[in-house]
């Protein structure tokens, strides 16, 4: 996973933009995972214009398939470019990780199909999330903290970063899940060196887990 580092400040709410190029591995897929994330915020109307047919046929892929646009929610974002940049429908792209997805993992359906459901990918990176700003969090069953690393609209048309303090009423959250938002009293770093675990909740939203010491603490209290 070693590869090039792409610092990017004040990036809390930025739009981002993903494209995994899949090859089948007996029953699961691998990915590619292609962010926009250093080439500018993702612009909307050409992200929602790419076709991952179109795609998946010009890279040899097996298959493609676009993460609905995101927004960050770190301050500060530091991800290896782990290959090549490339260029999709005219969109820009890097490579920041690749995974396996889950067993069963619908390419017609979006991330909120995984809800609740952990999953790992590969990558390097550090998110930096500033004292005196929110983070919004997950605690799983067996008491790991999750921190909210991007949300969407894309499920929930209504969702907006301001509305993310009360969440926990819009989620409908698997059995013993628990949600809740935290004014950092200390800056909070997350560092990945190779093997980030991450969830969706019902809206499509990502975490990732405070897992293997990846924390300088937990924000959960």
């Amino acid at each position: 996973m070693a590869g090039k580092p792409l610092r990017v400040d004040g990036i809390r709410a930025y739009a981002q933009g993903e494209i995994f190029l899949l090859t089948k591995a007996g029953d699961r897929l691998d990915a590619l995972v292609y962010n926009t994330t250093g080439f500018g915020p993702c612009p909307a109307a050409e992200f929602d214009a790419l076709d991952v047919g179109q795609i998946a046929k010009d890279t040899g892929s097996d298959l493609a398939w676009k993460n609905p646009r995101r927004f960050w929610m770190m301050d500060t974002l530091q991800i290896n470019i782990v290959g090549e940049p490339a260029e999709f429908g005219g969109v820009k792209f890097n490579l920041v990780a690749r995974m396996q997805l889950p067993a069963g993992f619908n390419t017609n359906e979006d991330q909120s199909a995984q809800a609740y459901r952990p999953a790992q990918i590969h990558r390097v990176s550090v998110y930096e999330f500033r004292s005196g700003k929110p983070v919004f969090l997950l605690r799983s069953p067996d008491w790991i903290t999750w921190v909210m690393q991007s949300f969407t609209d894309h499920v929930d048309h209504a969702l907006t970063e301001s509305a993310l303090p009360d969440l926990g009423s819009r989620l409908t959250l698997a059995e013993g899940w628990q949600f809740k938002a935290v004014t950092l009293d200390q800056d909070l770093t997350i560092t990945t060196n190779g093997l980030a675990n991450i969830v969706p909740d019902n809206l499509s939203n990502m975490y990732q887990g405070c897992i293997d010491r990846v924390n300088n603490f937990d924000p959960w209290g």
